[in-house]
Parts: C-alpha cells; structure tokens; sequence
C-alpha cells in the first residue's frame, strides 16, 4: 500500500513538472514568439521563439543568398557577358522583422546585395590595343593543330588589375584528350616527339605582345636553343608543371587577350582600355 501511494505521488509530480514547463512554454510563445497566422517568405512561423527562428533564417540564408558574378566574354564569340551581384541574407534584421510582425502578415527575408568589383562597362571599356605580335606558322600539320588548341584556349581571356595569368593555367595540361597531337619540342637542347609541340610558339608569341603593352612579365624563360620564329632572347618556353609565362595586370583596368591563328600567321592582341 506504501509503495502504491509512493508511486502515485511521483506520477502526480513528475505530470505537475511536465504541465507546469507546457504552459510555460505556451507563455514564452505567446508573449515573446512570433504572432499568430505570420508566414516568413511563404513558412508559417507562428509561436517560434527566437532561437528556433535564427535555425531556420540560417538555413533559409544559405539556400537564397549567392556569390557575385563579375562580367565576363563569352569564349567563342567575345562577346561580353554582364556580371550579376551576390545576395546576402541579413539573419539578425530578417529575425527582428519576424518577430515584430503583426498577426497574419507575411515577412521578406532581408536581401543584401552585393556588387561585383568590377562593371560591364570595364570591359566594353577594354577595346584599345595596347599591344600586338604575331608570328609565321612553320611545321607539320599535328604541330600547327597545336598551335590552334593552346590559342583557342588563350582567346578572349580576361587578366583583372593585380591578377597574374599563367599561360599553363589557361591552356591546362598538353594532353590527347585536351587536343594536342605528337610533335617536335626541344628538350635539353635536342628535337623529341611530345604531346603539344608547337605550343611554345603561342606562348612566345603572347609575350612579344605583353612587352609591348607594358604589363609586368613574372616568370618567362629562354629554350636551350635558338627558335626560329622570334629573335634571339624574345622566346618564352613553357612545360607544363615545370615551364611557365606568367604576366601581371599593372593597370587600373582589366586587359584582354586575344589570340587568333590566320593566313599562315598567329597574333597575340593585348586589349585595354585608355
């Protein structure tokens, strides 16, 4: 009989505990949570506390909110593309607006933009040739292929002030499944076969036109012997992972490469504005 009226009374407490932290709850809510019939972005949220508000406006925030997009050219035609800003989702203002919202109204998560750094207007502005060189295409058909496949992947390339292009970077590994055929390369003052023979022409050939548009060179180097396609000591040798031509934006706005292979020739144009 003692252990029943034992029992029983901790039933009774345990149940009291249970109802006493329910209306707390619902007085929390209703006090202090958001107000009845409140959609946030399309979500009812009526009664959610502030803590369980700021879990869902995070996840709401990583679902909307996006990085900026700077303008770019469009890789077969040039044309330029215009950037689009990012979207940062302000939590904390989107939480107080929630809360602070009238029964049955409907809050906006609170939208942030975030311009890009640079404008469209920068590269339409990028249309003066600040630099030009071209060379006389010499070889076997698998070579002037490659010459083609490193220019294709060159052209219309945008270099931002500050930035450092890499030739390697751009054209990516001189592989059969990038394109590029077996042809001659020096290598350790000799002729071999390799994959991407011929490249070396399109890398020489851009860094004539960088000298002459007054952009800083950061790494360039010399082959083990003489080339026949730019005067001593205007060559720029590149092995991917081992050889690179790199060059830094030194002006206030971006710069343009353009690369073409025509009428027996390859060019190297370097755009940018005044």
């Amino acid at each position: 009989m003692k252990r029943s009226s034992t029992t029983l009374f901790l039933l009774t407490f345990f149940l009291s505990i249970a109802f006493l932290s329910n209306c707390l709850d619902r007085m929390e809510r209703h006090f202090f949570g958001v107000k009845e019939g409140v959609l946030l972005h399309g979500v009812p949220v009526a009664g959610l506390t502030e803590e369980e508000l700021y879990d869902l406006v995070q996840e709401m925030a990583l679902r909307y909110q996006r990085l900026p997009v700077e303008p770019s050219l469009d890789k077969q035609s040039g044309e330029v593309v215009p950037g689009r800003p990012g979207v940062f989702i302000d939590v904390q203002k989107t939480i107080a607006n929630t809360l602070a919202a009238a029964p049955f109204t409907e809050v906006q998560l609170v939208r942030i933009e975030t311009p890009t750094c640079y404008k469209t207007d920068d590269l339409k502005a990028a249309n003066q040739v600040l630099g030009s060189y071209s060379t006389y295409l010499q070889g076997s058909a698998a070579r002037i292929n490659n010459i083609h496949t490193a220019a294709r992947a060159i052209n219309h390339t945008i270099v931002w002030p500050d930035e450092i292009f890499s030739f390697n970077d751009t054209t990516g590994p001189r592989t059969a499944e990038q394109g590029y055929l077996p042809a001659p390369i020096i290598l350790q003052g000799g002729l071999n076969m390799g994959l991407g023979g011929g490249v070396c022409q399109v890398s020489s050939t851009l860094y004539n036109a960088v000298l002459q548009a007054g952009l800083t060179i950061v790494e360039r180097h010399p082959h083990s012997r003489p080339v026949g396609y730019v005067p001593t000591g205007k060559d720029a040798a590149v092995d991917y992972g081992y050889l690179d031509m790199k060059f830094k934006n030194n002006r206030q706005g971006p710069v343009i490469i353009k690369m073409s292979v025509y009428g027996g020739k390859i060019q190297a144009q370097i755009l940018g504005g005044e």
